[in-house]
């Protein structure tokens, strides 16, 4: 029988189973006089959600955070100083939170910053403050100095508490924490700790729809401190993946695996209250509200991008939902699909395709970081039979183009950070994505930092190497992070993992190291 993604998961017993100014342009916009905040500064109010900075640059950043207890458009102040004490401050403003934005603050800081230094921020009504965040600025575009990123995906609220990532905040010299997406989750899927139930929603189940039910959403995931601790101690650059709109959405349509999509959830679980576009662009809103993301004028929805790490590094954001064409075979699982590597499927869009392309062809970083949603390498459950369509596998030509420009132009040590499957693998890039095609890069897949996913498929493992040798690791069991460090010789890729996230604190533990040499598209056990 037709087997869909969210099905299969339930049957395995595995619990459900802006464009932001860089480089140049964003120094010029620093320099642009300031205006302020036309709102009233607010006399009393609480930051319960605490602080982020996101998407830092070698003399900016962005500054984020909420302002309770509000009915009016009202104003806060923001300050920059280079000490915790706030002796020497460098930057000052008055910025605003309007009830539009649910009293969300963004600011652009960019006055007195000078590259590759710790600064600190923190936000004041007339009468309280906001916790105290650090950041620092990105080291200069000619450096060759070593960077460390702290990597993640898939944080369910319901699924465990976040000591991972009470482990990332405590992660020393972090140059920025990225989030492969999956910030939030739109509705139930897994039941977790007792004391980890997602009430929102009208009907109190944790199914959102509405506009204020995603914000509603995304206040519940912020309050927890651990979560904070993680944004107020490193920069954040986070994109989206599904679960911030829809299940498995693509592009403009719910996931095809529906019975009544346009009454139903992909997964027919629940009842559309609001048509999937509406319930889109309510998805995108709360993201760009919720984010420390700069927006695109007039409220795009554009979050590729890249993000220079100096000479050492380039960070290379898409977006693998927004502009896909709908998985092949109503996305089906473990079947033969003659729809796989149509060639007119499309993962990225013709235009977000060129862009990459380009990019990756003009950047001239030793290691080219992918920031990639979703599964590049294939995943066969037999020889030649793609285990999830949803992945790359399901535009198989679409990737092949890709790699194959990859390799012709002679583009070296691309390096796909995904995220998505729940699972830690790492595993060598091919033109053809399978062993025996022409090496062209490393895939390095973070485990979910709290979802449920392949446990009960842990024995399998040997038999999916076997299927896959171009895989090298995969482990299915366990939670946590990656942090991936990388200079001018190497790149190494640590996995790090709690020994429970069932229980509100717990150890960290590396549980799987690599090592990959520049100019050698291989991964090695380190």
């Amino acid at each position: 029988m037709p087997l869909s993604r969210r099905a299969f998961l339930a049957d395995a017993a595995l619990v459900g189973g802006a464009v932001l100014l860089d480089g140049p342009a964003a120094a010029a916009r620093s320099r642009r006089p300031r205006r302020k905040a036309k709102y009233p500064l607010a006399r009393a109010g609480a930051f319960s959600l605490g602080v982020m900075s996101g998407f830092p640059g070698t003399a900016d950043a962005v500054l984020w955070t909420r302002l309770d207890g509000q009915e009016h458009n009202v104003g806060v102040t923001v300050e920059v100083a280079t000490d915790q004490g706030f002796r020497h401050v460098v930057d000052r403003a008055k910025v605003a939170s309007p009830s539009f934005r649910d009293h969300t603050v963004r600011y652009h800081a960019g006055r007195g910053l000078a590259p590759g230094r710790e600064y600190f921020y923190r936000f004041h009504t007339k009468t309280t403050s906001s916790p105290v965040g650090r950041l620092r600025t990105l080291r200069p575009p000619d450096s060759r100095q070593p960077l460390r990123v702290g990597v993640f995906s898939c944080q369910s609220y319901e699924a465990g508490y976040y000591t991972a990532q009470a482990g990332l905040a405590a992660e020393p010299d972090l140059d920025l924490v990225l989030c492969l997406g999956d910030y939030i989750y739109e509705h139930h899927y897994y039941d977790g700790p007792a004391g980890r139930k997602d009430t929102t929603g009208p009907n109190h189940d944790g199914d959102v729809q509405t506009l204020g039910e995603y914000r509603e959403k995304y206040r519940l995931y912020k309050a927890d401190p651990s979560l904070q601790a993680m944004h107020a101690a490193h920069p954040f650059v986070p994109i989206w993946d599904d679960h911030e709109v829809e299940d498995n959405y693509a592009g403009a349509g719910p996931d095809s695996v529906s019975k009544d999509p346009a009454h139903l959830e992909n997964d027919n679980a629940y009842r559309r209250r609001v048509p999937f576009a509406e319930r889109q662009r309510n998805g995108y809103a709360s993201f760009f509200e919720y984010q420390p993301f700069l927006r695109a004028r007039p409220a795009g929805t554009k979050i590729y991008r890249t993000v220079p790490l100096g000479a050492t590094a380039t960070l290379f954001l898409t977006d693998e939902r927004q502009y896909r064409s709908p998985q092949p075979c109503h996305d089906q699982l473990l079947l033969p699909c003659a729809e796989d590597g149509a060639p007119s499927a499309t993962m990225l869009g013709a235009e977000q395709k060129a862009w990459f392309k380009n990019a990756l062809a003009a950047d001239g970083a030793t290691w080219k970081l992918w920031a990639n949603e979703l599964v590049l390498m294939s995943l066969d459950s037999a020889p030649g039979v793609p285990l999830n369509p949803d992945q790359w596998d399901g535009y198989a030509a679409e990737r092949a183009e890709i790699l194959g420009f990859v390799h012709d132009r002679g583009i070296g040590n691309l390096v796909a950070l995904t995220g998505d499957i729940h699972t830690f693998l790492a595993g060598n890039v091919t033109t053809t994505g399978r062993f025996g095609g022409k090496g062209v890069g490393t895939e390095f897949v973070g485990g979910s930092i709290t979802s449920k996913g392949l446990e009960a498929l842990a024995a399998v493992v040997p038999a999916l190497r076997t299927t896959n040798p171009h895989l090298q690791y995969a482990n299915l069991t366990r939670r946590g992070y990656m942090v991936v460090e990388a200079s001018p010789q190497q790149l190494r890729v640590a996995y790090r993992s709690p020994t429970s996230v069932t229980v509100p604190q717990s150890p960290i533990e590396t549980i799987a190291s690599f090592v990959v040499e520049s100019g050698r598209p291989v991964v090695h056990t380190a």
